[in-house]
């Protein structure tokens, strides 16, 4: 059986209101991540209670997924931090292994 060679990276795992996505996403590509994928909240608990978003009257929310090396991570980070500051998120980074380096 060959051997699997695995590549270390960082997750960054963004929840956001819609209003944020395009900030979030230019921010990210200047960061240096090649891509990232962007997934809608339809419900949820937290520091509020419990939500569900019935699409009336309220704005979405949305989970953004991007994985890339750790520099980009911190500079990420770094602007998150900032940008949280003013506006609701919230952000967690993880150590990931990937089978395609070439893709992160």
């Amino acid at each position: 059986m060959k051997a699997v060679t695995s590549h270390k990276r960082t997750k960054l795992e963004i929840f956001v209101e819609q209003h944020a996505l395009e900030r979030i996403e230019a921010m990210l590509g200047e960061a240096g991540f090649s891509g990232w994928s962007v997934f809608a909240g339809v419900e949820g608990s937290g520091a509020h209670g419990a939500w569900r978003q019935t699409g009336v009257g309220e704005s979405a929310a949305y989970l953004v997924i991007a994985i890339g090396a750790e520099t980009s991570a911190q500079t990420a980070l770094a602007w998150l931090s900032d940008y949280f500051k003013s506006y609701p998120g919230i952000v967690a980074s993880s150590e990931v292994t990937v089978l395609r380096d070439d893709r992160f």
